[in-house]
């Protein structure tokens, strides 16, 4: 070992995951795999790969930790507000979008072709999907209709900061923009 690297103080655990491994989230239509949790980074942030099948969208919601997504693949269409009026950001391959903390968002694949997303967020935002996690252990949110197994992902959620709207974003909106 060379003389420098002797005096700069380095940890061990350098990793890679590789393209198919992770932890995997399976739950109420969405389906995402953990590539960095938490305690990987020292719970500096999170990052996960996330699938949408065409017409699949993630509902309507807030939290207060920011997130931002990266489009591997595909076309998704981001909901906001801008101005008090809803307003929709198309995005595709290589596109980012930048999500503040509290703003409300969701997002669809309106397309025939998959979608695959790399989401950055924080430990926080993924301790909420760890608890829903651990309560579908105990009661399986697929046997029950997707209004109360969204409801009782909304009860977890709030106890993460994290709100669900009772909008539904997953049909087409008319004046959407390009």
């Amino acid at each position: 070992m060379s003389t420098v690297l002797q005096h700069i103080p380095a940890t061990e655990g350098v990793r890679k995951v590789e393209a198919d491994e992770g932890e995997v989230f399976d739950i109420a239509g969405a389906h995402l795999t953990w590539k960095v949790k938490g305690e990987d980074s020292g719970y500096a942030f999170a990052v996960c790969e996330q699938t949408l099948a065409p017409g699949e969208s993630v509902p309507l919601h807030s939290h207060a930790s920011a997130e931002t997504f990266y489009v591997l693949s595909g076309t998704v269409e981001f909901f906001r507000v801008i101005d008090g009026a809803e307003d929709w950001i198309r995005c595709e391959t290589g596109d980012v979008v930048i999500l503040p903390p509290n703003s409300l968002h969701g997002f669809s694949n309106n397309t025939a072709e998959p979608c695959r997303l790399l989401g950055i967020s924080t430990p926080l935002h993924q301790a909420f999907f760890d608890a829903v996690a651990a309560v579908e252990k105990t009661t399986s949110f697929a046997s029950l209709p997707l209004p109360e197994a969204m409801q009782r992902v909304a009860r977890i959620g709030a106890q993460y900061q994290m709100y669900f709207a009772p909008q539904d974003i997953s049909s087409p909106v008319v004046g959407r923009r390009a």
